[in-house]
This record gives structure tokens, C-alpha cells and sequence, in this order.
């Protein structure tokens, strides 16, 4: 675990949720006081697009926004870069009910502060009362996994990073509106357009002889690597190149 130490407040802490699943928001929300007293909860949303406007918005900004990973058809990682590189005003925590592992790197250079499991409560707690400390949270398990030690940076720093890596890239080999160009693989880049087209991922699924899942994950690779806020929006960029 890494903890950059930051300053607390007797007034509550506003935490909100994204999480696709209507039971683990009313879970997350009934054992909030349990993962952390000093918190009061704010909202819980399902749609990626939905938690974006909130956070973003001065009268529904909380301080935490925790945020899980697998949103339907958007994913939390590119809805924390979508709030990152806008603000650093919410702090944002990972969760997930997969393994930890296989979105700590993505989570951390997408401006996050942390990740945790949803199954295990006394690391939600313990990722929750740091992070809302201004601090930041790795899991003992992913830095025993990783190859190169992982770094989550603070909202501000993070931001800052965000802002200047767009910045750097304008003009040298970006979008029209300034975005790196995207650089998807070949499924990644088939998948969108035949989303576009009307096909399902049943109907994909079916014609490159694999399962609906495995399209999915492209479709979500897609969408976290175009720095998009939803599949819908992923398809709208990725037409507009």
C-alpha cells in the first residue's frame, strides 16, 4: 500500500457511487457508515454519462466518487479519465468485484486515486478513509503482482498530468479536437464499426465464431483507449476520424 498523507475536516465527506448493478449501490450505500463514519452519503447512479454530470457539477460534486469498473457499455476507467481531465476537485476510487489486478494500472493513468474490491470490506474501508484523506491506495496484492512498482498520484497531480499529456500531443498526430489519435487493434477498430452498423454483440459473437463477452471486451478496450465517456460516444469518435 502507498499513502500520501493529506489533512481531514469534521464536516462529513460526501462520498457517491457509479455502479451498474441496483443492488451493490444499495449495498454500498446501507455499509457506508460501516466502511467509514465521518462519510454521508450523496448519490448513486447507473449510467456512466449520468455520474459524469453529477461530478462534475458544483451542486453535486462529492468528495469521493467511488466508481466501479465494469459499466455496461462504458467503463469506469474512462469515466475517471473523463472526470480527471476536467476537475480535481472529486477524489476517485476504484472498485470491483474482479480481481484488483487487472485494472490497477489502467485505473491509476486514468487520474484515479486508488482501486478496491467490492468483496473485501476492511479494503474498501481502508481505500475509502485514505483516499478521502487525500491520500492514495494500492492494494498489497497488486504491487505483489506487478513487474514495476505502481503509482497512484494525487487528484491534482493527476490532473495536472492528464491536461499536459493533451496538451503535448495537440498538433503531433491528434484528432480534430485535439485528442491523440486514436490507435486501436484490429477487433477493437471492426468491433465499433460494426456497432455502427446495428449489430449486436450476439450478432458479432455469432459471426466471428466467439462469445458475446469477448466482443464486449473489445468494445471496451475501445472505449478506454478513444478516452471516451460511453461505447455510444466511443462510436461517434471513432466515425468522426
Amino acid at each position: 500500500m502507498s499513502v500520501e498523507q493529506g489533512t481531514s475536516t469534521a464536516s462529513p465527506v460526501l462520498v457517491a457511487a457509479v455502479d451498474n448493478d441496483r443492488m451493490a449501490l444499495l449495498a454500498l450505500q446501507g455499509i457506508l457508515p460501516q466502511l467509514m463514519p465521518t462519510a454521508r452519503w450523496m448519490w448513486g447512479v447507473g449510467a456512466a454519462d449520468e455520474a459524469v454530470r453529477m461530478a462534475l457539477d458544483p451542486q453535486t460534486r462529492p468528495r469521493v466518487l467511488m466508481v466501479d469498473m465494469s459499466l455496461g457499455d462504458a467503463t469506469g476507467v474512462s469515466v475517471c479519465r473523463t472526470i480527471r481531465s476536467r476537475t480535481d476537485r472529486v477524489l476517485l476510487l476504484g472498485i470491483t468485484a474482479f480481481t484488483v489486478e487487472t485494472y490497477a494500472e489502467r485505473i491509476a493513468a486514468a487520474g484515479a486515486q486508488g482501486i478496491a474490491s467490492k468483496a473485501d470490506i476492511p479494503q474498501l474501508a481502508q481505500a475509502l478513509r485514505t483516499v478521502a484523506a487525500g491520500g492514495t491506495f494500492v492494494p498489497a496484492s497488486v504491487h505483489t503482482a506487478a513487474t514495476t512498482p505502481l503509482q497512484f498520484h494525487s487528484a491534482s497531480d493527476a490532473h495536472r498530468m492528464l491536461v499536459d499529456g493533451t496538451a503535448a500531443a495537440h498538433g503531433n498526430g491528434t484528432d480534430n479536437d485535439g485528442r491523440p489519435a486514436p490507435k486501436l487493434g484490429a477487433k477493437e477498430a471492426e468491433t465499433l464499426h460494426l456497432l455502427s452498423r446495428g449489430l449486436t454483440y450476439d450478432q458479432i459473437a455469432a459471426q466471428w465464431g466467439v462469445t458475446a463477452s469477448t466482443v464486449r471486451t473489445h468494445a471496451h478496450r475501445a472505449v478506454d483507449k478513444l478516452g471516451a465517456h460511453s461505447l455510444a460516444h466511443a462510436i461517434a469518435l471513432w466515425l468522426s476520424r
